[in-house]
């Protein structure tokens, strides 16, 4: 067999990423915090880019005669007769994008107009909180410990977790450090007498019994059911107890009221973690009978090319062929920003818009109406594809006359009914959730009785389900759920 090297010519089709489509799939991705913050990264990087003013705003909205709420579509279409007229003007070349695929069948919305540039959130200026090991190392700093005491004392902190339990053996510290288990067992002791009070424990048990030493209680009978009746304890078997020890089960009830009390996880106390507020990026509001949708896009939503350097490059003025080439890169980018910002918006508020039309029972009337809705059937109705559905719902908040929800909420699988209908499953979590809130704690439903319960309420669901769902929304079996 001979070997040649030969010429061919071939055709084939493949997807090639340009950069305007990379920046739309990034775009689309991102929250409008995230959004916000890359407007003004980009505004710091481009000269081209830069923010309207209130007066600009008002003088074009008057000139335009637009309402105070303008929609994506004319703002597009005012942005893109500026651009048309500044294009004749100008010595750059023609940005050599088809604008009209990308934006067929935008649609005319409306969205919430940017706030005040210089109006501060005051969240931001919560202090930061100590985490765990900082706290306990600045209490470990004040305890007069030196030498090896102080370094066997830096381990142990640093070998417990955010809930406040050590996560070593001390014979374990003793070998890693060459010192004898008692110092380790002695240092240790001395952390267990910090705040939080329980941490430093082993165990739940040594947890639960560092807090009964610190409280002062004397009664022998809660230290004893922790030690040697753990386990029947934490499902309340009282009667067995009793027998076990020999008193009334009234005394071991109020022992274990007193143990109730008690932090299992005293770490969690000092955690670093700040709350998330959440900036929905949707606003759906009832108005005369009909939701009405509005975008939260902060003032990114003002970006404009900069009239100062459009000016400046109509002129005469005699530039390098370097600082054409910058002037024109700049200037095709400060429009792709722009242009894809308004899509993002466009496909936002379509996307939400199917999604709400879909679940309208639920503005109505509750979770409980939720339906089951997949990311397939709202990629058909707005004519995309299941992946740019799935881009726009993910870490996108929407805030509804029934609460603030991630759009990802409102896709669910389903159930079926007694007439053959639909439940979705977040509904029948939340009938779930009401049907033991409902309950008689003394008598608390079992998983086969909430079965029979849904079931009646017209939801085929079996029992393992049950006990599936019950788990996901972190409530307890019956048996610990049972009061005294």
């Amino acid at each position: 067999m001979s070997l040649s090297l030969n010429q061919v010519l071939k055709q084939t089709q493949k997807l090639v990423m340009t950069p305007l489509m990379q920046q739309s799939i990034q775009l689309l991705q991102l929250t409008s915090m995230e959004l916000e913050q890359l407007a003004r990264q980009e505004m710091m990087e481009n000269p081209f880019l830069e923010l309207a003013t209130d007066e600009e705003d008002s003088t074009e909205q008057s000139s335009d005669q637009t309402p105070p709420l303008a929609t994506p579509q004319e703002q597009l279409d005012t942005k893109q007769s500026e651009s048309a007229s500044t294009e004749q003007n100008e010595p750059l070349q023609a940005v050599d994008v088809n604008w009209d695929e990308y934006y067929e069948g935008a649609e005319n919305k409306v969205y919430f107009p940017a706030e005040d540039e210089e109006q501060k959130d005051f969240n931001e200026f919560i202090p930061s909180r100590a985490s765990l090991y900082e706290y306990l190392m600045w209490q470990l700093r004040t305890a007069g410990l030196e030498g090896k005491d102080s370094e066997i004392g830096a381990y142990l902190v640093g070998s417990i977790n955010d809930d406040g339990y050590l996560e070593t053996t001390t014979d374990a510290v003793a070998r890693e450090l060459g010192v004898e288990p008692s110092k380790v067992e002695e240092i240790l002791r001395k952390i267990q007498t910090f705040d939080p009070v329980g941490v430093g424990a082993r165990d739940l048990q040594e947890c639960l019994r560092l807090q009964l030493i610190d409280k002062g209680i004397k009664e022998p009978l809660p230290y004893q059911l922790l030690d040697e009746h753990f386990a029947l304890l934490q499902h309340k078997k009282f009667p067995e107890i009793a027998r076990a020890i020999g008193t009334t089960e009234d005394r071991i009830v109020q022992a274990f009221h007193t143990i109730a009390a008690l932090e299992p996880k005293p770490g969690q106390v000092r955690t670093k973690e700040q709350p998330n507020y959440i900036t929905p990026d949707v606003v759906v509001k009832k108005i005369d009978e009909r939701y009405v949708y509005y975008l939260n896009e902060g003032s990114s939503t003002h970006l404009k090319v900069s009239t100062f350097y459009r000016r400046l490059l109509s002129g005469n003025n005699r530039f390098s062929p370097e600082e054409k080439e910058y002037a024109q890169t700049k200037y095709k980018a400060a429009v792709w920003l722009i242009r894809n910002i308004e899509r993002r918006k466009n496909t936002i508020l379509k996307v939400t818009e199917a999604i709400m039309s879909h679940q309208k029972d639920f503005l109505k009337k509750g979770i409980e109406h939720l339906k089951p809705l997949t990311l397939r059937e709202i990629a058909e109705v707005v004519d995309m594809h299941e992946s740019t559905v799935s881009r726009v719902t993910t870490n996108k908040y929407v805030e509804t006359p029934r609460g603030t929800f991630e759009l990802k909420f409102f896709f669910s699988s389903g159930l079926k009914g007694k007439e053959g209908e639909t439940a979705s499953s977040r509904s029948v979590k939340e009938q779930l959730s009401q049907l033991i809130n409902d309950e008689n704690s003394a008598k608390p439903y079992s998983d086969q009785r909430l079965t029979e319960l849904l079931r009646k309420q017209g939801i085929q669901i079996a029992r393992r389900t049950v006990a599936k769902y019950r788990e996901q929304i972190k409530i307890l079996p019956a048996s610990m759920r049972k009061s005294v």
